[in-house]
């Protein structure tokens, strides 16, 4: 199961995190200030899999972020990775090429790619394809409400 993921840049900026498993708000910052401090303290010439306490924590990096998956240590390491690697893909497809920038100006777009990825610390669905539609859906019903919306405004 995975409890939180976190993505954040060298200057330990979080950028995107969602917690899997109960925390409050201090054992969230706490938590996330020693993964982030694991994973920057790391030489990239290291594996991308630390242990840290219970846990397992997977990382990759791509290009200035770091993309974090904290696991329980039962779980496969190379299949969280794998999982990062395309939920990464994923964002690609979504905003063109991400980056930083995406992340900070577009997280309402960000955030439901991750929960068409990821339910309750599981893999929800693997296909980019179907994420992709289920996205394209959920924003031509966005839209279809925003022009009725606009139009009863104007005619009533």
């Amino acid at each position: 199961m995975i409890h939180f993921l976190l993505c954040f840049n060298r200057q330990s900026k979080v950028r995107l995190s969602k917690f899997y498993s109960t925390y409050t708000p201090t054992e969230k910052n706490r938590a996330t200030r020693e993964v982030m401090h694991q994973v920057l303290s790391r030489s990239p010439k290291f594996c991308n899999f630390v242990q840290w306490k219970e846990f397992t924590i997977v990382y990759q990096r791509f290009a200035s972020l770091f993309f974090v998956m904290v696991t329980d240590c039962t779980d496969n390491e190379l299949v969280t990775l794998e999982s990062i690697t395309k939920f990464v893909v994923v964002l690609d497809l979504v905003f063109g090429n991400i980056c930083e920038l995406d992340l900070i100006y577009e997280f309402q777009r960000a955030y439901q790619v991750l929960d068409e990825f990821l339910l309750t610390g599981h893999l929800q669905e693997p296909s980019p394809k179907e994420i992709l539609r289920a996205i394209s859906d959920a924003e031509g019903m966005e839209k279809s409400l925003l022009v009725a919306e606009v139009l009863d405004q104007h005619f009533l």
